[in-house]
């Protein structure tokens, strides 16, 4: 599947006065050369991807991930580079960390799936199925726009109907009828970031030989290898070791944060 690719700014300088004119051409000379810089690293990454160096497209579309901060079609590239490597794990956890960002990506679905099932690590179904996809349809940030937004609705036809009193039926009808709807999705809307809270605590395995260990020590006895790309819920850390407990299993126990990942890290970035 082909890397995604980014289009060029254009850039208008309208007349002002001479000393703002030529600050602005400053400013605006600097801003281009930034952008061209970053349109070249991507282009340098799509192009290793496409000429076939998959380990220097991952390392460079991992640098863009550092510099520009998280973006899901680098998260997507990303994943493409380290599926064609054959590391699941890696590309399982790029996948993942893109489809916070956008969860009804056809492309990323699609190869979301095909590296699960290569590496037969297997999504852990949590809730009803149907219910699952519906919690998933939206992405959390876009759950919480739809939270504030029905909260500001709501607030707002609480103060219209308070201070003024609708001279028409059906304009009552009307009101009601949004706040009634303002209400559920408010409701609805709440429940599910509620639902959605452990993804918060959900990591993913990042090699085939990653061990749960008895203590975290590496030399601590192994208790079993859950495989790359499982999906397993992070505990409280102990120096560079997380503990974590294998979903459907009854392995438990810790991990060296080197074989193990969050989706999405305390500190929000990559």
């Amino acid at each position: 599947m082909p890397a995604h690719q980014v289009s060029g700014k254009t850039t208008i300088l309208r007349q002002g006065p001479g000393w703002l004119l030529l600050a602005c051409c400053f400013f605006l000379l600097g801003n281009a050369t930034l952008h061209a810089a970053d349109a070249a690293t991507l282009d340098q990454a799509n192009q290793r991807f496409a000429a076939g160096d998959y380990a220097g497209a991952a390392t460079a579309y991992d640098q863009l991930l550092t510099t520009e901060g998280p973006r899901a079609s680098l998260f997507y590239n990303l994943g493409n580079s380290y599926q064609r490597l054959g590391q699941y794990g890696p590309a399982i956890l790029a996948y993942e960390r893109a489809r916070l960002l956008t969860p009804r990506d056809p492309d990323l679905l699609a190869n979301l799936t095909l590296a699960r099932k290569a590496a037969a690590a297997f999504e852990e179904t949590r809730l009803n199925p149907r219910l699952d996809a519906l919690l998933n349809h939206f992405s959390r940030n876009e759950w919480s726009w739809l939270v504030a937004t029905a909260a500001l609705a709501l607030g707002g036809l609480c103060v219209l109907c308070g201070g003024v009193r609708l001279p028409r039926r059906w304009l009552r009808q009307c009101a009601l009828a949004t706040a009634v709807l303002a209400g559920l999705t408010l409701a609805g809307g709440a429940t599910a970031l509620y639902l959605r809270r452990a993804e918060t605590t959900c990591g993913i395995v990042l090699s085939a030989t990653a061990s749960v260990r008895l203590s975290p020590f590496d030399k601590a006895e192994a208790l079993g290898t859950p495989g790359a790309g499982r999906s397993v819920r992070l505990g409280a850390p102990n120096g560079s070791f997380h503990y974590v407990e294998v979903p459907g299993t009854h392995l438990r126990g810790w991990m060296a944060d080197t074989e193990v990942a969050a989706i999405t890290p305390a500190d929000g970035g990559k």
